[in-house]
């Protein structure tokens, strides 16, 4: 497929280029002058634009080769614009009628000795000041022209009638021969070249070459050897471009870690190099931060409205709750990658809190479990049961950890297993409130040579086998390794090539206080408020970020308005009166906070609460808050507990729940369930006992379409299965099994 559309690509650019050219001669059969004109300026603009971006690109450069060779194209530009402007015909240089053919001359003993001086900064150790490089090329620019036009020493090139003159002739034979060094000079150099750039040069002089000769054939400017001899000079410049510009220049990577390679006993100006690369990452990923929210901020939140549905079946609920893990799951890479610039800036905190461990391992474990389960590799994970019941730890920050540790070793395994194992640590931990628990993440994956072991720690950096290479941003080992320190252990890795690996922490948890389960626990759903209706105007220039929000804020009782850019936020403001404006900060035009700054200043709607939302998180919501005169800010995606607490703060409401409406677990007490024939249960216990849980899920829904007096059974399993409870399952069947059985 990539070489069909390589092939493609080199048609279809064949063609334009045809095109341009059939169409460049129909202007030689209108106008000659029209066609010289046009040949002289394609090269005008191509050495100019040459200049101009290896210019720009100077500081990527180590050696003069490049710069030289743009400094004195740009110079040969402005001759060959003379030549232009001074060919006959044009009417602005009137004293004489060819000026143009001794411009062309001096132009080209330019390019072709420019050519062959540039050799010379290939091997040249000390960096030419580019001061006296323009020096010299501005003294060599304003002698040729002083000796054409003002002086008027130049050798004459054209007699009218008669033709070229011996000096032009011989001029050109002296050129073609100068190129003729050219070439064996950039043969000899042609290790310094990438293949492609060398045959593009290589062919450049040739063309230059054969316009040359085509041009001492001529008896008339506007004989049809000129014609030739542009043609071949289209074509040279347009290999310059090519070799130069696309090859050398416009491929960054290749330049760039040429460079670096070159530029590593400099650290001093790596260091500003990195520096100025930091900022434009940062302010990179912030803009990418709110594209990726924008869209989440729709899949999350419909998902959010649509697990209010009653009439939703099971099978569809648990749909949406994998897209919701996902979801979050994206939003936490998101975060994550947002946050690797305070790593390196050392500004990143550990924030402390107490959470259910037992929990937040079968979060991590259930979003893995997926993936191994797509890969079509086994998955097993082997939690002690002396854990502690809650902890206290960054929660957020272990779970990156964890994350990144367990889809790497799903990525690198083809076959066989991955295996979480999550125990007490041997060494005691320093507080004697605290705990060391040990992590470690095995896997049967290709592995990783002993030598490479401390290269996989380093930023950007990704590893590959011989037979295959990996997706990556290779920032996942790095952080983690950083925020394993930063939370009082050490990461380590034991791992040989095609052996797999076993990466290893342990951290001293301090033991939380314990609370229940909140994913067991019934949430109220919010149907209604108390008391007479209230108007919420949304704002935002994107309408599936405000549909979002209409359909839920109407769904609840609340008479909701739109609008789309600023000024039509304020017009509605002071005309319909809102309770509430849920804002968007990132708008064309007007954007949020002046927004807000306006509302705030107009005493007719200035006590309107205005609450941000939005996915720029370029700096802290206490921050946005304190200085544009929001009352709150909620972020893309939004949360619907989040958005109802600060609807009930600041309209002071009183919800309405419908306690009927809230899907809840199954209590269930194995004593009054209707039980299965004792065939299937020990058919769903051999599944169990062989980690299948696609196979259980199947038999389930069997048992389901046998009668509904297996409906509370069959939900107590699946619940269980869903939460990938292998254990309870065998735990909750084997005493309705007569002995004998498995």
């Amino acid at each position: 497929m990539n070489a069909e559309n390589t092939a493609g690509k080199k048609i279809r650019s064949a063609a334009v280029i045809s095109v341009l050219l059939i169409g460049l001669y129909l202007t030689s059969l209108y106008s000659y002058l029209l066609f010289h004109s046009l040949a002289e300026i394609f090269s005008i603009i191509v050495a100019v634009g040459l200049f101009m971006i290896a210019w720009n690109s100077r500081k990527y450069i180590e050696n003069d080769y490049l710069i030289f060779i743009a400094v004195a194209y740009l110079f040969i530009a402005g001759l060959d614009l003379l030549h232009t402007l001074s060919y006959k015909g044009m009417a602005i240089f009137t004293d004489y009628d060819y000026y143009a053919n001794q411009l062309w001359i001096a132009s080209r003993y330019l390019e072709s000795l420019s050519l062959m001086a540039a050799f010379f900064f290939l091997v040249r150790k000390n960096r030419l000041s580019l001061y006296t490089l323009f020096g010299i090329y501005s003294t060599i620019f304003a002698l040729i022209v002083l000796s054409v036009f003002y002086w008027k020493i130049f050798p004459v090139c054209f007699v009218g009638g008669v033709g070229l003159t011996p000096f032009k002739k011989i001029s050109e034979y002296i050129i073609c021969l100068i190129f003729v060094a050219d070439i064996a000079l950039l043969n000899y150099f042609r290790n310094r070249f990438e293949p492609k750039v060398f045959h593009n040069l290589a062919l450049s002089m040739v063309f230059t070459i054969i316009a040359e000769l085509a041009f001492t054939f001529y008896i008339s400017n506007y004989g049809f050897s000129n014609l030739v001899g542009h043609y071949f000079k289209i074509f040279s410049f347009f290999l310059i471009y090519r070799a130069i510009i696309e090859t050398g220049i416009t491929r960054p990577y290749d330049l760039i870690f040429r460079e670096l390679v070159a530029k590593e006993k400099h650290l001093a100006e790596a260091k500003e190099t990195a520096d100025v690369a930091n900022r434009a990452k940062s302010e990179f990923l912030a803009n990418m931060s709110h594209e990726l929210r924008t869209p989440l901020n729709g899949i999350l939140g419909y998902t959010q409205i649509l697990k209010r549905d009653t009439s939703l079946i099971d099978a569809h609920r648990v749909g949406l709750e994998v897209i919701e893990r996902s979801g979050k799951h994206l939003l936490g890479l998101i975060n994550e990658i947002l946050d690797l610039s305070k790593i390196e800036a050392r500004k990143m905190e550990i924030q402390l809190s107490d959470f259910r461990f037992s929990s937040f391992l079968t979060a991590i474990v259930k979003m893995v479990q997926v993936k191994a389960m797509e890969k079509g590799i086994g998955f097993r994970w082997e939690l002690a049961t002396d854990l502690p019941m809650a902890v206290r730890a960054d929660e957020k920050r272990l779970g990156q950890v964890l994350l990144n540790l367990l889809s790497n070793a799903v990525k690198f395994t083809e076959n066989g297993e991955v295996v979480l194992k999550v125990f007490n640590g041997k060494s005691p931990a320093a507080d004697p409130a605290a705990v060391r628990v040990r992590f470690e993440v095995t896997d049967t994956g290709c592995g990783i040579d002993p030598s490479d072991i401390e290269t996989v720690f380093s930023p950007f950096t990704q590893l590959s086998t011989p037979s295959r290479s990996f997706e990556g941003t290779g920032l996942g080992l790095p952080i983690s390794r950083r925020l394993v320190e930063m939370m009082g252990g050490a990461l380590t890795v034991n791992s040989a090539p095609n052996q797999g690996s076993i990466f290893a922490f342990e951290l001293p948890l301090a033991r939380g206080t314990a609370m229940e389960d909140s994913e067991n626990l019934p949430q109220n759903m919010v149907v209604g408020y108390e008391g007479k209706q209230k108007k919420i105007l949304v704002v935002d220039d994107r309408w599936e970020n405000r549909i979002f929000l209409v359909n839920l804020l109407s769904s609840i009782g609340f008479e909701v308005g739109e609008a789309a850019t600023g000024r039509e936020t304020l017009d509605m403001a002071l005309e319909w009166r809102p309770d509430l404006i849920f804002m968007d900060i990132v708008m064309p035009g007007m954007d949020g906070f002046e927004v807000t700054r306006k509302i705030r200043n107009s005493p007719e709607i200035k006590d309107i609460r205005v609450i941000a939302v939005s996915a720029s998180h370029t700096r802290s919501p206490d921050d946005i808050i304190s200085e544009s005169g929001l009352d709150a800010y909620i972020p893309k995606p939004v949360q619907l507990e989040h958005l109802f607490a600060l609807l009930q703060k600041h309209l002071n409401l009183t919800w309405i729940y419908d306690e009927n409406q809230v899907p809840k677990v199954e209590a269930g007490n194995s004593e009054a369930w209707v039980l299965p024939p004792e065939e299937e249960l020990c058919a769903i216990y051999k599944l169990a006992r062989g980690g299948d849980i696609m196979a259980i899920r199947n038999r389930l829904q069997q048992i389901e379409e046998m009668g509904q007096e297996y409906l509370p059974f069959v939900r107590k399993l699946r619940s269980l299965a869903d939460m990938f409870q292998i254990r309870k399952i065998r735990d909750l069947l084997k005493p309705h099994l007569q002995t004998g059985n498995p």
